[in-house]
């Protein structure tokens, strides 16, 4: 019994330990040399609005790519603070900046030769008077970098990237055409939704939508189509050629398709229905990671609101997607069972 009792409890005990030693890596922004002469503000305060704060994506470590969650040993807020310290001279304005970090991920993938390191960063700036808030600047970038080793030197760039987007940032004066309140802040995206056509309407126009510029707008680059569905499924379109006649366009040349009423987005894959959800427009199918920091759009997709990196080897699985507001990219919310 007493035997029995011993293996029960370490039953119990093994899968926290395993827990409370999850490999992590720290990540601290490395500070910059020089000051900024001239800065407009002197101190600076920090909001969150990452959906998932629990850490800064994935890294690996070691000769056996070990993963390893990237979560700072110091608060990121005290990090800014010193940041501010480090870059503002005697000479600055008494102003204070509101850093808003809306993602900050690092990834690594892992290739024959070398590896690649990418880092997701979108943030925003605004100038805090008193109750409002105005905007100063905004980034919205993917980093990427090549190395045999390559987790160093993205922390490093990682880093100069955010030191750089500060201090290029104490300069600039605030807009006096756009006014929040904290509120407004904290619930951005709702505020920048509200700018969007396709956000407000439940009547979507019918017609097929190259970008996603255009979809937003609703103001659709082709409406002379022939669609055809098959049970409820998009399966194919064609549209009116500069010739007058009918052409099959490939899902791949167009980012989405309105229909019946119904909003079909379009990917390598085919196209899947989305439903508009709390704000929200989601739907479930599969889409390519591209691994290039060139390709914008994926930025989301590749990355997720996870703050982590999907392995290469689920890029053709299914997941649960929203589309970003902001550039139309594919963020991964979680991966659903295909059938």
């Amino acid at each position: 019994m007493p035997c029995l009792k011993f293996l029960l409890l370490l039953g119990f005990v093994c899968p926290l330990i395993a827990v409370a030693q999850r490999t992590t890596r720290d990540f601290e922004i490395e500070m910059p040399e020089e000051k900024i002469s001239g800065s407009l503000y002197h101190s600076i305060e920090y909001i969150d609005a990452r959906a998932d704060t629990s850490n800064m994506g994935i890294v690996q470590l070691g000769a056996f790519n070990k993963k390893a969650l990237v979560v700072p040993l110091i608060p990121f807020d005290r990090q800014l603070k010193k940041l501010m310290d480090v870059l503002a001279d005697v000479s600055s304005g008494p102003d204070t900046l509101l850093f808003q970090l809306r993602q900050l991920s690092f990834a690594e993938i892992t290739g024959a030769m070398s590896e690649k390191g990418y880092c997701y960063l979108r943030a925003a700036l605004y100038h805090k008077k008193e109750d409002t808030y105005r905007f100063v600047d905004a980034i919205d970038t993917v980093l990427l970098v090549k190395s045999m080793d390559v987790t160093k030197a993205l922390f490093r760039k990682g880093s100069k990237l955010i030191a750089e987007f500060i201090g290029k940032s104490l300069s600039k004066p605030s807009s006096a055409e756009i006014v929040y309140s904290y509120a407004d802040v904290v619930h951005i995206d709702s505020v920048e939704k509200r700018k969007l056509k396709v956000y407000n309407t439940d009547a979507y126009t019918e017609g097929v939508y190259k970008t996603y510029e255009t979809f937003a707008n609703q103001a659709p680059d082709y409406v002379n189509m022939d669609a055809v569905l098959k049970n409820d499924d998009l399966s194919s379109v064609k549209v009116q050629s500069e010739n007058g006649k009918m052409e099959k366009i490939k899902s791949k040349d167009m980012y989405a398709v309105v229909h019946q009423g119904k909003i079909f987005v379009a990917t390598d894959y085919g196209y899947y229905p989305v439903e508009k959800i709390n704000d929200d427009f989601l739907f479930t199918g599969k889409a390519k990671v591209a691994a290039s920091a060139g390709d914008m759009i994926a930025a989301g997709m590749f990355f997720g609101i996870i703050g982590s990196l999907i392995a290469e080897n689920s890029a053709n699985a299914t997941f649960e997607m929203k589309i970003d507001h902001i550039n139309g990219g594919f963020i991964r919310l979680r991966e659903v069972e295909s059938y």
